[in-house]
């Protein structure tokens, strides 16, 4: 056979040349410095605003992640006074397991997922939990700063990658690298990847089941053969499944894939039927986890159904989840929780909705509704969002911010059909010149992500997460106990997940506190912090729900109060109380000098026995 001749060098190297200059290497240019543009920005703007969490939810996920790493078991150690009720009423003996008590309120798909990227860390030998003496000059806790950030920007890349393939599908590549970009330069991506819940990989796992949804439902009206659709099919359906087991708002975009499932139909390919079975099947998957739920608390969604009475006007605030024999009545609890929706939705639609991304895609997002798109799946799909997110407000209006803010799940698909409608009035205009297209469309990106690059360059950087939370204050404290006692604290997520103790939400009530302490699990210490010392005096404090904590509060313990040995923090900002002297001098030394020492933790550290 003869041996294949070879080219001469001349040729081989013209051909790299052109490859470089128009072809494949010039893509791979493109695409490696478009990489590190968004890099370079997420850098950027992660050092300047991001300064530790500063919210519940994600030192609670924080601190599951690390039991469900340490034990194997989906159980926390921020104890809510409800949750000991309702588990009391559901176990055979009446006991609320505080030391091993059962997470009744989230999902735990992933808390799973910080459990795998913990025991990582731990083969390595990185440690991403330490106490005091390994925490000096550390600025940021290593398990935000090295897993838990990074993880979200991750995913935040994916659910870019999945954009751009959204957008090449449904419309053209033009529109899909158009979508990547304004979703890379969205300031409301970024700042849910800081935030620390669950959002990044929520809109992941919502957009790879679109995306699988849509290859299937397209394979299909080709008349594929069965096993290629299908699986694509199958695989939509365990993303479904894995963004409900992250969040249950997830649960609002099912009902839209099903309908954008039912409409792809023909006459020979019946869309009912699939759709049927694809929530039958999706109802087979969660269904293990809602048995657990129902077996825990007799609700198949646990605890979480009742947080829609939270900062209603029947429980004000917080004081549902520190009430510790709650009252419920279905008239009664429907009622108020519909006062509660009517002002939610208001401030949803007024303030938020119109304002994702800067307002500059929504009204051509909304304004699709009134087209109608050529392309089938495009025109179905639509209207499959459009339930979802109608299905999504209804129901996340009942509930509080984190709910709330679920709603950014829906902003890749307002981007991709928000550019492609403005495409098309492009096209309606007829633009001789493209240079004047291109600026127009650039318009539109580079105001939408005004807010982002405002941020990077000319916003102050992030303040410092006290008050209330200062991790070496929170971790010193913690450590006075022993790994098996019990604290209570008014921010009982944070000294979970910083200090590694469990933790009982400062109930309403001393009264409660008692009854805790006294015939639940004894409670060997009490932290209260500026969360409950900078309420209002009078409707908080001296007339609200703190009014039987005031004389602890102001340092008068009742005579029988067991806690009566302590320091405050901050000069008194804080207050530590114990049931005998657990310090000595050279601890009291160390802890003034945390007070101190860090940027933003206030002007000291005095402390007073």
């Amino acid at each position: 056979m003869a041996q294949r001749q070879r080219q001469p060098f001349e040729t081989t190297l013209q051909d790299l040349v052109y490859s470089v200059d128009a072809g494949t290497g010039l893509q791979i240019i493109r695409i490696t410095l478009f990489c590190l543009f968004i890099i370079s920005l997420v850098i950027v703007f992660t050092a300047r605003q991001f300064r530790g969490f500063d919210n519940e939810m994600a030192m609670d996920y924080g601190q599951l992640g690390r039991n469900l790493a340490q034990s194997d078991r989906y159980i926390t150690d921020c104890v809510r006074p409800v949750t000991i009720a309702q588990v009391s009423a559901h176990t055979f003996d009446a006991d609320p397991r505080i030391d091993a008590h059962p997470e009744l309120f989230k999902p735990p798909l992933y808390p799973a997922m910080l459990a795998g990227a913990f025991k990582f860390y731990d083969l390595v030998g990185v440690d991403l939990f330490p106490m005091t003496e390994g925490f000096q000059g550390m600025r940021v806790f290593p398990a935000e700063q090295w897993v838990i950030v990074p993880m979200h920007h991750f995913f935040a890349g994916l659910s870019g990658l999945f954009v751009f393939l959204l957008g090449r599908k449904l419309f053209s590549t033009r529109i899909g690298v158009m979508s990547v970009t304004t979703y890379f330069l969205s300031e409301l991506v970024w700042q849910d990847s800081l935030h620390g819940t669950a959002i990044p990989i929520l809109v992941f796992f919502v957009l790879a089941s679109t995306y699988f949804a849509l290859l299937a439902m397209i394979h299909r009206r080709e008349r594929r053969p069965l096993w290629n659709w299908m699986t694509l099919f199958i695989v939509s359906l365990l993303f479904s499944a894995a963004a409900f087991l992250t969040h249950y708002a997830a649960l609002a975009v099912v009902p839209g894939l099903a309908l954008f499932i039912w409409m792809m139909g023909s006459r020979t390919q019946r869309g009912g039927h699939l759709a049927f079975f694809y929530i039958i099947v999706f109802l087979l998957l969660v269904s293990p986890w809602m048995l657990r739920n129902q077996r825990l608390s007799g609700s198949p969604f646990g605890m979480a159904p009742h947080t829609a009475l939270m900062e209603s006007s029947q429980y004000p605030g917080d004081s549902l989840m520190r009430t510790l024999e709650p009252e419920f009545s279905l008239m009664g609890d429907i009622k108020t929780a519909r006062a509660k929706w009517t002002k939610n939705f208001s401030a949803l639609y007024q303030e938020r909705f119109t304002s994702l991304g800067g307002g500059v895609l929504a009204p051509f997002f909304i304004v699709t509704f009134f087209y109608r798109f050529v392309r089938v799946h495009v025109h179905n799909l639509r209207w499959g969002i459009g339930l979802s997110m109608i299905l999504f407000f209804t129901g996340a209006c009942f509930f509080g911010e984190e709910a709330l803010r679920m709603y950014h799940i829906f902003w890749p698909f307002m981007i991709l059909y928000g550019l492609a409608f403005f495409s098309i009035l492009l096209d309606r205009l007829d633009l001789r010149i493209n240079l004047y297209r291109m600026g127009l469309t650039g318009l539109v990106i580079g105001l939408t992500a005004l807010p982002l690059l405002l941020l990077i360059f000319l916003s102050p950087t992030a303040k410092p997460t006290y008050p209330p939370y200062h991790t070496p204050f929170v971790i010193r404290v913690c450590e006075l106990l022993k790994p098996n006692e019990i604290m209570c604290s008014d921010m009982p997520w944070a000294t979970a997940w910083y200090g590694q103790r469990t933790s009982i939400l400062l109930p309403e009530t001393i009264a409660d506190y008692y009854e805790i302490s006294d015939y639940k699990k004894y409670i060997s210490a009490l932290y209260i912090t500026t969360l409950t010392k900078d309420k209002p005096f009078v409707s908080g404090i001296l007339e609200g729900p703190e009014q039987s904590w005031m004389p602890v509060m102001l340092g008068r313990l009742p005579e029988d109060f067991q806690l009566n040995q302590g320091f405050a923090l901050n000069k008194q900002d804080q207050i530590f109380l114990t049931d005998s002297i657990r310090w000595g001098a050279d601890q009291m030394q160390r802890t003034e000098a945390d007070g101190g020492a860090e940027e933003g933790a206030g002007e000291g550290g005095e402390q007073t026995e």
